[in-house]
């Protein structure tokens, strides 16, 4: 008896983690820029174990970028999208189905992180960045293409996963009153944040495409970077920059000799960090019985966190100019939060009526109290939140494009230098700057084909 209360007790510590010290612990190791090879080879060690490789992969992938590691990052993020494959959308109807009853009996955070489809999109996006850092044009290529194929994918998931959970909630007994009612009272704690984000109505992410634009562009597909940059521009048609680089773009792919055309350096500063997650929780009325009785429900929350430098001057030897920012990441991650969250507060509800429900039971026929006070713990402490995310994509993305004229200077908005270099003015380059927060050194990613 002794023993199986302790394994119940075992099994409610493991089960109770919202996975945010591991959150801080990338966190720390991206900031600290040691690039600790033991450090990799750990994270490796138990990605090769199978675990939960998404989210470690993710995070340790993203390290390795920062630390100019290409081969390496590219070889973790392949891992991740294997197990995407594999483990996610290959997943047969009885793992999901397991998968389901477990997170709902306990939390989401008892199984593997599953990622979210913005992350899956960046995924092939910094996958195409480090092979073009890597000089390797060709698979850069097939890493922005299924970028762009995923968004596509992303519009006819959320459709789908709304829809199955909705049909899972309808089934409960008492459906009116402990889903829909409390739907309402849940959606406007939320109304407050989804101001402070101005999440989008639809699932995208105008970056993915930008950035493939850009690609093709320096691949010499004129006529697709063309293209791509045709939907940029239709959603950010009012910008300045946006329709300078359109009229850009638009001229080269109608030009019969491009190539003799005057070259360009693109810059393209990621800014800050994207919001971290966070959880609060609700006492809620639900009916067992005929009876009212409360209950808590936790949900996950966005946290917005700062950018870093307002924006960057860029001198190319003859005038100054800044960044403007056009692409915020803060809006992608909320729109897919809101996409996702009639799914995750169904989730939510049904487990608090199955924690509730075995409360009471127990309760009823526990003569001694010691059940009942073991499954009243297993509630308390296995009634978290997920909190893992992929930590480190940016806040805001700002752009600039101006003629090679041979020269660049890049400073922050108080004229410190951050980068300064001759350039090759017979190529198109791109400039990456990675900046998460000021007291941290910028990252240069300088590209050119």
């Amino acid at each position: 008896m002794y023993q199986i209360i302790l394994f119940f007790f075992i099994f409610i510590l493991s089960a109770c983690s919202t996975h945010q010290d591991q959150n801080l612990f990338y966190e720390k190791e991206l900031f600290s820029k040691k690039c600790d090879q033991d450090f990799f080879k750990k994270q490796l060690q138990a990605i090769n174990k199978n675990d939960d490789i998404i989210f470690k992969g993710l995070n340790t992938a993203y390290i390795a970028r920062d630390c100019k590691d290409f081969n390496l990052s590219n070889t973790i993020f392949d891992q991740v999208e294997n197990s995407y494959k594999y483990d996610v959308d290959l997943q047969n109807i009885t793992h999901k189905s397991m998968n389901f009853i477990s997170s709902t009996l306990i939390n989401d955070g008892i199984n593997d992180y599953q990622g979210a489809w913005y992350e899956r999109t960046m995924v092939n996006v910094y996958k195409g960045l480090n092979f073009m850092s890597l000089k390797d044009f060709s698979n850069a290529r097939v890493e922005f293409n299924r970028a762009l194929a995923r968004q596509e994918i992303a519009k006819e998931y959320f459709a789908s996963q709304i829809q199955q959970m909705r049909k899972k909630a309808e089934k409960e007994e008492n459906f009116k009153q402990n889903i829909d009612q409390n739907l309402k009272i849940i959606a406007r704690q939320y109304s407050n944040l989804f101001k402070e984000f101005h999440a989008q109505k639809n699932y995208t992410n105008a970056y993915v495409t930008y950035i493939s634009s850009v690609f093709f562009f320096m691949d010499h597909d004129y006529q697709k970077a063309s293209d791509l940059f045709k939907e940029v521009y239709a959603a950010y048609n009012n910008d300045k920059e946006i329709q300078k680089e359109f009229e850009m773009f638009d001229r080269y792919s109608k030009a019969l000799n491009p190539q003799k055309l005057k070259k360009h350096i693109f810059i393209i500063y990621e800014n800050g960090l994207s919001p971290r997650l966070d959880e609060f929780s609700l006492t809620l009325p639900f009916i067992f019985d005929q009876h009212i009785v409360t209950a808590s429900v936790t949900l996950p929350t966005l946290k917005k966190r700062k950018e870093s430098f307002a924006y960057l001057n860029i001198f190319d030897g003859k005038n100054m100019n800044q960044t403007v920012k056009i692409f915020d990441f803060d809006e992608v991650v909320a729109s897919e939060f809101k996409e996702e969250l009639n799914a995750k507060i169904i989730k939510s509800l049904i487990s608090s009526l199955f924690k509730t429900s075995l409360n009471m039971a127990v309760a009823k026929n526990d003569q001694s109290g010691i059940l009942t006070f073991a499954t009243d713990i297993f509630t308390t402490v296995t009634t978290r939140s997920d909190l893992r995310i992929w930590n480190f994509l940016p806040k805001n993305i700002q752009i600039l494009m101006i003629n090679n004229d041979g020269f660049i200077k890049i400073q922050d908005e108080n004229n410190n230098l951050i980068y300064s270099n001759s350039l090759d003015q017979n190529k198109d380059i791109l400039i990456l700057v990675r900046s998460f927060n000021p007291l941290i050194s910028s990252e240069i990613y300088k590209i050119e084909n």
